[in-house]
């Protein structure tokens, strides 16, 4: 059995990842932002609850060290970090505070767990697995900030692995394609309200656009992997006996990812304008 941390566990993949590893019968820290989340979980000897907001430097010391102090002496196996926020939005539209606080939570939220996990899993075949996206890879329209920083995650990973080599732990990054959580499923009702909020010239600019990514999201939502599936990719992680360094989970995510490696610039830029019907101003 493995003793793991994972953040963002309320909901989503994280979520998932808990119910699973309970259910195998793993030491489980279920990272929460709140003390109504734990009302999520079904008491269970092997699952511990723990306040931690990645986004808070503070907060995640706090919470590794709670964790420590309920290990009693012995390791943790793995800390799996899939906590993120996606706000959408084209980005002259879309507030610095707003980019701010996405690149906060995801990628220096990111750094604080990898900070704090390195020296709890060194030395005994540890592994820290980051969640990612094809958005790591590839740059999608009114996804500015969550792109952003879900490359800064995949620099961060690479650093660390370089870093840490011969330590006997692995660094691992997770891939996933579009995920059926409710974090997708929002988007939505995001955007609309965002379009309601345009003047004309702005609706000029952007509002077919906004009407186009809509719909891509309310089809993704019922075409993307369930959460079960992306835990069961980012599972390989940590059972894997010498893990890769990476792993793409989903089709699109494998596709999307090989485009972006293949393909000119330009070449992307077409795709992206066809799959949104996005005309620009001549």
């Amino acid at each position: 059995m493995k003793t793991l941390l994972i953040t963002g566990a309320a909901r989503g993949i994280g979520h998932e990842l808990v119910l699973r590893a309970v259910a195998r019968g793993d030491t489980v820290f279920a990272m929460v932002r709140k003390q109504a989340d734990e009302a999520r979980f079904k008491p269970s000897p092997n699952l511990h609850v723990v306040l931690m907001d990645v986004s808070d430097t503070a907060s995640v010391e706090r919470g590794f060290a709670e964790v420590d102090r309920l290990l009693a002496g012995r390791v943790l196996d793995a800390v799996i970090n899939p906590a993120a926020i996606a706000p959408s939005g084209a980005i002259e539209l879309t507030a610095v505070a707003e980019f701010e606080q996405t690149l906060n939570t995801n990628a220096l939220g990111s750094l604080r767990v990898i900070k704090a996990g390195i020296p709890r899993l060194r030395g005994h075949d540890g592994r820290l697995i980051l969640i990612t996206s094809l958005w790591g890879k590839a740059s999608g329209p009114m996804l500015g900030a969550y792109c952003a920083s879900k490359h800064a995650i995949e620099s961060l990973v690479d650093v660390a692995r370089r870093e840490t080599m011969g330590m006997n732990l692995h660094v691992v990054v997770v891939e996933p394609g579009v995920v059926r959580t409710d974090m997708l499923t929002g988007q939505t009702g995001e955007v609309e309200a965002l379009l309601a909020q345009m003047d004309a010239p702005q609706k000029g600019l952007y509002g077919n656009f906004y009407r186009r990514y809509c719909k891509l999201v309310s089809g993704a939502s019922t075409s993307g992997i369930s959460a079960a599936q992306c835990a069961a990719g980012i599972e390989q992680a940590v059972f894997a006996r010498k893990p890769r360094t990476r792993y793409r989970v989903g089709t699109d995510s494998k596709i999307v990812c090989f485009l972006a490696w293949l393909l000119p610039d330009r070449w992307m830029d077409g795709m992206f304008a066809m799959s949104v019907n996005h005309k620009p101003i001549k």
